[in-house]
């Protein structure tokens, strides 16, 4: 009896703590929900926020708050109520007349102290498309909460694709997209308008959030990839047998890629906000040793282009290190004037979108700017077109001067050659569609933009972009040939040191006279 007594009393605590704990208000979506509170509680035990009534079976505990995107956030466990189906509802991000304000440039946004006067009215857009304006105090549910930290203000009256449009339904539309986000997703704030007398309304629009990690995702693959970049350097250049015109070429662009990387890496990994100085510093590094990469990468196409076309230019006939000393005053001093330029152009009084934004809101590009295509996209796209065209130059030359060559001549040199220009050209190939088109793809998803429904192509796209070190290695170490002379300088490396170790026997002494005392005794 005992024990079924005790059995029956768990069972009916459980059940009534089920029914306590229970979120979720059935068939509510959470943006339509407020928090309840003490003060909203009736002497009946009803709660009534703003003027209306909450029913019982339209409250429940939750634990969370949905944020932009759907993001939920564990909070301590609270009262909600479905209010928002009982009353169209608009969303303010503080309380009402309390401003936001963003305490640094990367830090989110927080309600202000100070409470200002404003106007409470706002044009909405009724379902026939007519437009009427209304006192939103009055006609609406005020919810409360802040959805993203690193929200921007949508300003018409500043710029031309900030217009929006707020429906009765409590959706708005940004007019630049069409697309319409719920309450959850933007909250209206007071904001001083140089055009009005005193503070009104404006959104706190939350712009496209990474959902897929992408940028997490890249930079771990940036971390795995880079110490293959640096072996690729370090064996490339302590392999004598490696070294000529090419592999001076493909050293340069390897080092300008692991710098720039890691600078990246350091950016995007930062937990807290740089001092500006250090920001700019490294942005503007960055930025030099990424363009570096594809100005080292032109280098490569444009030997091996020259090396196969039909009439011989001048530099044909320059020395591999005349060669090298020209490629480097390209490869290295063009990205450098094109930095200084852009240091220059950031500090000048031209307009914030003109700018790259290099230590200003960013320390990288500001890649929601067009600018970004004007510094960086639109010089990396036309060297990669210009490498295609070389390429496909070059690839129809080696197939005539192939044909040619079988024709006229059996000679073993002329055809070893021939195969040695040709398995090097291959190899760039690949190089060249590993990286060219990669970046290529990663321009025309910048020039994308804001277009949805290619998220994961752009995630994995830009693993595959961050993890070229791995493949680098791969193409250019793990080969049988480079594999061999590996070997080989590691043997004689540590035959070397054997050498230098093991003490060293001189023969002067086992040809001396024998000396009086020295034979040995022998017993008779």
């Amino acid at each position: 009896m005992r024990v079924n007594s005790l059995v029956l009393s768990c069972m009916i605590y459980l059940l009534k703590f089920c029914h306590f704990t229970s979120a979720d208000i059935p068939n509510c979506a959470f943006e339509d929900t407020v928090e309840l509170k003490k003060t909203h509680k009736q002497s009946n035990d009803s709660y009534v926020y703003e003027g209306v009534l909450v029913p019982a079976h339209m409250r429940g505990y939750y634990d969370y708050v949905e944020l932009f995107n759907g993001v939920r956030t564990n909070v301590p466990k609270h009262l909600r109520g479905c209010v928002c189906q009982l009353k169209r509802c608009v969303k303010f991000c503080c309380s009402s007349g309390i401003p936001l304000f963003r305490p640094t440039k990367k830090a989110p946004v927080e309600c202000d102290v100070d409470k200002k006067e404003y106007s409470p009215l706002v044009n909405i857009t009724l379902p026939d498309s007519s437009r009427v304006v209304m006192n939103v105090l009055d006609k609406f549910v005020v919810q409360q909460g802040i959805p993203c930290g690193d929200g921007y203000m949508l300003l018409p009256h500043l710029y031309e694709e900030d217009q929006w449009e707020l429906y009765e339904n409590g959706t708005i539309v940004r007019k630049l997209d069409n697309l319409p986000r719920s309450r959850r997703d933007y909250c209206l704030t007071v904001f001083n308008s140089p055009l009005a007398t005193k503070f009104e309304l404006f959104p706190l629009y939350c712009d496209k959030v990474d959902a897929f990690g992408t940028i997490k995702i890249s930079t771990t693959c940036m971390m795995i990839s880079a110490p293959f970049l640096y072996l690729t350097i370090l064996i490339y250049w302590v392999v004598p047998k490696l070294w000529n015109l090419h592999s001076k070429c493909l050293i340069c662009y390897l080092l300008s890629l692991a710098i720039g990387t890691t600078l990246i890496v350091v950016i995007n990994m930062s937990t807290s906000e740089y001092p500006i100085a250090v920001c700019a510093t490294m942005g503007f590094f960055a930025y030099y040793f990424l363009l570096a990469v594809f100005f080292w990468l032109n280098v490569i196409c444009f030997d091996l282009w020259q090396i196969f076309r039909g009439n011989i230019s001048n530099i044909g006939h320059m020395s591999e290190a005349q060669r090298f000393r020209y490629y480097s005053l390209y490869a290295w001093g063009l990205p450098a004037v094109m930095t200084v330029i852009t240091v220059g152009l950031q500090y000048s009084n031209l307009p914030a979108e003109l700018q790259s934004g290099i230590g200003d809101t960013h320390c990288w590009l500001n890649t929601e700017e067009w600018s970004a295509m004007l510094y960086f996209y639109g010089p990396c796209l036309i060297l990669i077109l210009s490498n295609i065209a070389m390429f496909y130059s070059t690839v129809r030359r080696i197939y005539n001067i192939r044909r040619e060559v079988q024709k006229l001549t059996q000679d073993d040199y002329t055809l070893r050659r021939m195969r040695g220009h040709q398995n090097n050209t291959w190899l760039f190939f690949r190089l060249f569609i590993l990286m060219g088109i990669t970046w290529l793809l990663e321009t025309f998803n910048y020039l994308a933009g804001d277009w949805t429904g290619y998220e994961y192509l752009n995630a994995i796209l830009n693993a595959v972009n961050a993890l070229q070190g791995i493949i680098v290695f791969a193409l250019l170490v793990m080969k049988k040939k480079v594999l061999l002379l590996i070997k080989r300088v590691i043997c004689e490396s540590i035959g070397k040191y054997r050498k230098r170790k093991t003490p060293t026997i001189t023969t002067g002494n086992l040809n001396r006279p024998p000396i009086e005392g020295d034979e040995p005794h022998i017993q008779k």
